[in-house]
């Protein structure tokens, strides 16, 4: 039942210029109002006050059109008679039982709905506001002044001002709880939006793997904690597909792609707990160990070397083979990174020149 009646007060708005959150809003409030005016019509009836039952019942029955009116595309409307009723409500209550029963209250729950439910411009409501500021300082003033119709017991006036005290804190915790949740959820959306945008940034939309400037970026990081000493070794290698331009020019780009793609899943799982690996351009990549020398980077590279051997590509009736040749360099506190990126570059064509699928160090 209650999952029911949450689905009913959440429901969208079918127009697309009307904001689902201010109707979400107005409705938890005329729900509010609603409830308080069942209430002060119970009392009126017990105390026999009929002018008060009337004004009770008549905004009980306001609620319940303003509330359906909601679903209908008319949240402005609704807005602005509400805040209306409301006013009429604090005028006949001052100018029935006086200052005594905190109905003043409820002045403050229109001027955050005001801001809450975004129709006027910040001069308008700065206007609004001022208006019931006067229009409260004038009615204390003059009821004080006028005296009023009914005269009411202790008892009586603790009962509404114990109402309307919660009354108004309840319309005041909705109208700011669902504000900030819709916030919240734009917050999140923002956090995600721009970690996808970090992602697009960061990675290779082809391979997945970082792109030149992420591992850039990555490296720099190791290198701090290298120079901190909270790493023992940084080795760079560079990797080079062996004769790459003729798998596209003999199968296409799309079949060249497939290779790429395929081997940057084997680099990605290879490198884990080792570093990282990243398409540093073309059919290039570049592969980064922490905490791995030289010597020990070489000898993993070997290892990913048999696997690319083991790998085959199927193209119809053709088998294709590849291989890959690296060059490798070990991070000097003497020099910077990007020499050590260098050197990599430098030992790969060595590699090249010698006759490819063969790791230089």
């Amino acid at each position: 039942m209650w999952r029911r009646v949450r689905e009913i007060i959440l429901q969208d708005v079918n127009n697309e210029n009307e904001i689902k959150m201010y109707a979400v809003i107005l409705r938890m409030n005329l729900l509010a109002m609603l409830v308080y005016y069942v209430i002060v019509l119970g009392s009126a009836l017990v105390a026999g006050r009929q002018g008060a039952g009337i004004v009770a019942a008549l905004g009980a029955a306001l609620c319940v059109g303003l509330f359906y009116d909601t679903y209908q595309n008319k949240t402005r409307f609704v807005a602005f008679t509400f805040n209306v009723s409301i006013t009429l409500l604090v005028l006949l209550y001052a100018l029935m039982y006086g200052n005594q029963t905190y109905i003043y209250n409820f002045l403050y729950v229109q001027i955050v709905l005001l801001y809450a439910v975004d129709y006027l411009s910040a001069k308008k409501k700065a206007a609004c506001v001022a208006l019931l500021v006067a229009f409260r300082l004038w009615l204390f003033y003059h009821t004080e002044k006028s005296g009023v119709v009914y005269a009411i017991g202790v008892h009586e006036s603790t009962f509404l001002q114990v109402l309307h005290i919660i009354t108004t804190c309840t319309m005041l915790v909705t109208i700011v709880s669902i504000s900030t949740q819709d916030f919240r959820e734009m917050q999140e959306k923002l956090v995600s939006y721009n970690q996808k945008l970090r992602n697009i940034a960061g990675n290779d939309p082809l391979t997945g793997l970082r792109n030149r400037r992420s591992a850039m970026e990555y490296i720099g990081g190791k290198v701090r904690k290298y120079q901190a000493g909270d790493c023992s070794a940084l080795t760079i290698a560079i990797g080079d597909i062996d004769f790459f331009k003729r798998i596209n020019d003999t199968y296409g780009h799309n079949y060249g792609d497939v290779v790429l793609k395929t081997l940057a899943d084997l680099f990605r799982s290879f490198m884990e707990g080792k570093g990282q690996a990243a398409r540093w351009g073309g059919e290039e990549f570049l592969f980064i160990f922490y905490n791995i020398n030289g010597d020990e980077a070489s000898c993993m590279l070997s290892e990913l070397r048999q696997l690319i051997h083991r790998m085959e590509f199927r193209l119809g009736s053709d088998l294709i083979k590849i291989t890959m040749t690296f060059g490798v360099a070990e991070y000097d506190l003497r020099n910077n990174a990007d020499i050590t990126i260098n050197e990599a570059d430098q030992k790969l064509y060595t590699g090249k020149e010698k006759g490819r699928d063969i790791i230089i160090y």
